[in-house]
């Protein structure tokens, strides 16, 4: 086989073959924009390898918060990876008549693909996204002067508050792109009032962390380039599976590059660097709180069961173990 051969077998890519549209929908993904998330497949399984060999050989070293925290690379991009690879297969998809017709057809059936699958990687993702988050702009934790119990309540109250928040971000483009009528954009301003709130809370833990002298401040900016990045999610939605503006292909590419910024390289950059900088202690003392609390618990009800005494109906007391009732009485 001569190398002309060999480069293109390996360019060739009969996933839009193999897995055709149906026939119903006109306004498809090629195999041009199927290359393209090919590649973007790519770089996440190879984000999730490597990350996995570095999980496997230097979490052993690490304790506590920091092991737990080099997952949230490794689950991100394995599951953005099992997501594209579903994409780029041309799978995974439904098809909705769409209510504009900006993108001309030879048919004029006006149907579109939707990919789903997209929609549940961010579901999974997103949440692990705001935990590292959290972890970076909440300073306390690399102050052991803190009370472990006040950073406990504040890191878990922050982080619940944007799971619910930006699952109904997710939720909200995800059904809006599922329905064909003009109601579809009622969904999108629900997702995006969530998107603007969880940005809010995000901006407050941002301005908080500059005002640490725990700051840091790569971290910070990289945030803040994030936040510009979740604000063309929904330009990318209006212009796609909303508005019917771009071909599906060129919808690919823009939620790529968006993807692979903000579930494959962030994730990596702002979990090393919350590493380097938190508590390394942060679990141990949060579970010798726990135990300490219990220990705590069991000595009172020691003291209250030891400090009552049984009694019979009335004033008669019961006799201690050991003395007669007659003994009792002469006493």
């Amino acid at each position: 086989m001569s190398f002309t051969q060999l480069t293109d077998l390996v360019k060739r890519n009969r996933a839009v073959d193999i897995n055709p549209p149906p026939a119903e929908s006109d306004i498809n993904l090629t195999s041009h924009g199927s290359d393209w998330l090919w590649a973007a497949f790519s770089v996440f399984a190879l984000l999730a390898i490597c990350h996995g060999f570095i999980y496997s050989f230097v979490s052993v070293r690490r304790s506590g918060i920091k092991k737990s925290l080099l997952t949230i690379p490794l689950f991100t991009n394995a599951v953005m990876a099992f997501a594209y690879y579903t994409y780029a297969s041309n799978l995974g998809f439904t098809w909705i008549e769409t209510e504009f017709h900006h993108v001309s057809t030879d048919r004029g059936l006006y149907v579109r693909q939707i990919f789903y699958t997209k929609f549940i990687g961010w579901f999974l993702c997103w949440p692990l996204l705001l935990v590292i988050f959290t972890v970076n702009t909440h300073t306390s934790l690399t102050d052991d002067r803190e009370d472990i119990l006040k950073k406990i309540v504040q890191v878990v109250s922050a982080i619940f508050t944007r799971f619910l928040s930006i699952e109904v971000f997710v939720l909200g483009l995800l059904i809006g792109a599922l329905i064909r009528s003009t109601y579809k954009w009622g969904y999108f301003t629900f997702a995006t009032v969530a998107l603007l709130f969880t940005i809010y809370l995000v901006c407050v833990d941002l301005h908080h962390s500059f005002q640490s002298v725990n700051k840091n401040l790569i971290a910070n900016l990289v945030i803040i380039l994030e936040i510009v990045v979740w604000i063309l999610y929904p330009v990318c939605w209006g212009l796609s599976e909303g508005g019917n503006v771009i071909q599906p292909d060129s919808e690919a590419v823009f939620y790529g590059i968006l993807d692979l910024i903000n579930f494959g390289f962030v994730p990596v950059i702002l979990t090393w660097i919350a590493v380097n900088t938190i508590d390394e202690d942060f679990f141990t003392k949060v579970w010798h709180f726990h135990l300490n609390n219990n220990v705590h618990v069991d000595r009172d009800a020691e003291k209250s069961v030891g400090d009552d005494t049984p009694r019979h109906s009335g004033d008669t007391t019961v006799a201690p173990a050991g003395v007669h009732q007659e003994e009792e009485q002469q006493v």
